[in-house]
């Protein structure tokens, strides 16, 4: 878990540059001012960092249901030698 930027921390910022984050899921509030410039923020250093950037949870949700297709996909070595 790492501390918000609103909060004074650079964590975000300096795991997405180290490379310990590979995706970054980024929704907007729109009650919350603050988190639209830390949102530009985590975007603008993922973009920066070759990090893939989803904005909206749709396309997650697809994302995560062709990556359970796939590997509930894989053939047994059983069935390979039908």
């Amino acid at each position: 878990m790492l501390r918000k930027l609103g909060e004074g921390s650079d964590e975000i910022y300096q795991a997405i540059r180290k490379g310990h984050v590979k995706y970054v899921i980024n929704t907007i509030d729109l009650n919350q001012k603050s988190s639209h410039l830390d949102g530009y923020g985590i975007r603008r250093c993922a973009v920066e960092n070759n990090v893939t950037i989803f904005t909206a949870l749709e396309t997650v949700r697809v994302l995560l249901d062709v990556l359970e297709e796939i590997t509930l996909g894989i053939s047994t070595i059983d069935e390979e030698y039908k």
